[in-house]
């Protein structure tokens, strides 16, 4: 029971406590196939009715001060700024599309799986494994579809929609970043001065990969909070050795793998350092601790549950881990050519003006090791594991895209000990002010260049037009450029929002496999572009035109790194189509 009166410390942790606990809430519901509205409401409801109780009876204890409102108020600010150049990624064909279908596929089946008259038609052709027609599902033995993606942010995103709808998307998001930026502002706090660590977070916030990335639903949003949270917790517990800030630490880093694969080796840091610093101590006595061991085992039980449900993804990570010592592949940095890969990175990093962040971000860490003060080294050794992306990202090498892994981890603790290497080599507080000022504008005409372009802004509300000529009993049958980016593919909306038997088709011999007596009508829909394809399959002459589609569409250019070394450009392309129906 939580006696008042309450510090602002003790405050912040309840905040969390009730975070978390809606995150595990909501995998929990997800592995137990009972996700469902009422009960995230009403845990939202009751846990901001209880913090609304606690703020009122503690008022006079936690008023805040000015510089702590200021704060709080640059933090929604760029929250809201954020939010407002950006739209929800929904659409078929990469990452952010297929989590954020999964989530709402969650919310409106209550479970993980689920399954439609077309899903079943293509699962009689390809049987159990990744479903090529489902970008980011995989087909379970039964023919039911299931996410190949961690849960962990499937199920937040879910829990989200369930009560906001799309905008639910946004939402969770922001409060992503929200958690992210109080635990990296205090954690900043704890090893650098009060207006250096303001400084630290604001350049954290402003950094390309920060504003970019807050537009897509991709994991790395809600990592960017665990990770960061994971360290303040465990950094207190380091400091003041209270069962609290180790259960925080646990419960977070708990989640942490089960949104991020690199969560396993976070925590495996973790725990390395908390026995070499405690092992002879007191506080090694808390593992005994009865809820400590029943976190441990809870947690040991769910993880076995999530590889028994989630079996696809770690079939793909293990894939991953082997492919590049088996053949070489030019859609990745291989092991075997290290200093090309971080040759390259390295190059991407001074286009986006994370170079010189990176640099002095492990000058920093050299600094702080000469020292031998494991205290300010605790950030920088947990997520040390997250340097194998230099090495070897095993992403496909667009950019800005590839950043996305260094987005959580890497460069939110380049930024830090940048800082800390600042304050550690200049004595005089001008010049460090002067360097971090310098930074400030770097991020700003990053920011300035790129936060209004927004992937995709009017995509759906064309989509939806386009939806409105099918019954829900037709199997429509969507080519991949169809609105002009195949990393956008409109098949996931028209499906999951829309009703529609809408499918990815790039096979045409499938077509000769499905029962089309399943369907009222069988369509195509094809860009004018892309109509050879079909000629050459001699599958043109069974299609007779229906109606004409246009999409105007506006992306952000692409570009590999084997290509010229410059920013992208928003394009805005017009794509001409038809609808076809099959004879």
């Amino acid at each position: 029971m939580i006696e008042a009166p309450l510090t602002k410390k003790e405050l912040f942790s309840v905040f969390i406590l009730l975070f978390l606990g809606q995150i595990w809430l909501s995998l929990i519901l997800a592995f137990l196939g009972i996700f469902y509205t009422i009960i995230i409401f009403l845990y939202v409801l009751g846990a901001g009715l209880f913090l609304g109780y606690l703020i009122w009876k503690n008022f006079s204890q936690i008023k805040p001060a000015k510089s702590e409102i200021f704060f709080l108020s640059l933090v929604l600010f760029f929250i809201i700024l954020f939010s407002f150049f950006s739209q929800p990624t929904i659409f078929s064909g990469r990452d952010q599309g297929s989590l954020s279908e999964a989530a709402i596929r969650l919310s409106q089946n209550h479970k993980l799986t689920f399954s439609s008259p077309a899903t079943r038609e293509f699962f009689e052709i390809y049987g159990p494994g990744q479903a090529l027609n489902f970008p980011g599902f995989s087909y379970q033995e039964n023919g039911d579809l299931i996410t190949h993606f961690p849960l962990g942010y499937i199920a937040w995103l879910a829990s989200f929609f369930s009560l906001f709808g799309l905008f639910g998307l946004l939402i969770a998001n922001g409060v992503s970043f929200f958690v992210f930026s109080c635990s990296f502002y205090l954690l900043a706090k704890k090893l650098l001065s009060p207006f250096s660590a303001l400084l630290t977070w604001v350049l954290s916030i402003t950094v390309f990969t920060s504003f970019w990335f807050f537009k897509f639903t991709l994991s790395e949003n809600l990592a960017l909070a665990l990770v960061w949270l994971g360290i303040y917790f465990f950094v207190l517990f380091w400091d003041n050795p209270k069962k609290s800030y180790f259960i925080l630490s646990f419960l977070t880093f708990g989640l942490l793998i089960f949104t991020r694969i690199e969560g396993l080796a976070f925590g495996l840091v973790a725990i390395i350092l908390f026995f070499l610093k405690f092992k002879n101590h007191h506080p090694f006595r808390i593992l005994l601790d009865k809820k400590i061991i029943f976190l441990f085992f809870s947690i040991i039980i769910l993880y076995a549950l999530n590889i028994f449900i989630n079996q696809q993804f770690f079939i793909s990570i293990a894939k991953a881990v082997i492919k590049p010592f088996l053949e070489s592949s030019n859609s990745s940095f291989l092991p075997s050519n290290p200093f090309f890969s971080i040759w390259q990175i390295m190059k991407i990093f001074y286009l986006y003006g994370l170079l010189l962040f990176f640099l002095l971000g492990l000058a920093g860490f050299v600094f702080s090791l000469r020292e031998k003060k494991v205290r300010i080294l605790i950030p920088f050794l947990i997520i040390l594991p997250a340097f194998i992306y230099v090495i070897y990202p095993n992403i496909s090498g667009d950019h800005p895209w590839m950043l996305r892994r260094f987005m959580f981890a890497i460069i939110p603790a380049s930024i830090l000990y940048s800082v800390i290497f600042l304050e550690k080599f200049f004595r005089r507080k001008i010049i460090i002010y002067a360097f971090l000022a310098l930074f400030l504008a770097g991020n700003s005409l990053m920011l300035f260049y790129f936060l209004r372009s927004i992937p995709n802004p009017n995509l759906l509300a064309q989509i939806e037009k386009i939806s409105h000529n099918f019954k829900k009993e037709d199997l429509v049958l969507i080519d991949q450029k169809a609105t002009g980016e195949n990393w956008a593919m409109m098949s996931g909306p028209m499906s999951f929002l829309y009703g529609l038997q809408a499918v990815y088709f790039f096979n045409p011999q499938d077509l000769e496999k499905i029962d089309l007596e399943k369907f009222s009508a069988v369509y195509f829909i094809i860009p004018n572009d892309n109509l050879d394809f079909y000629s050459k399959n001699n599958l043109i002459n069974r299609l007779e035109p229906v109606e004409n589609y246009f999409i105007e569409n506006r992306t952000l250019g692409k570009i590999s790194l084997s290509g010229k070394l410059v920013l992208p450009e928003a394009e805005t392309h017009l794509i001409l189509g038809k609808i076809y129906l099959l004879k």
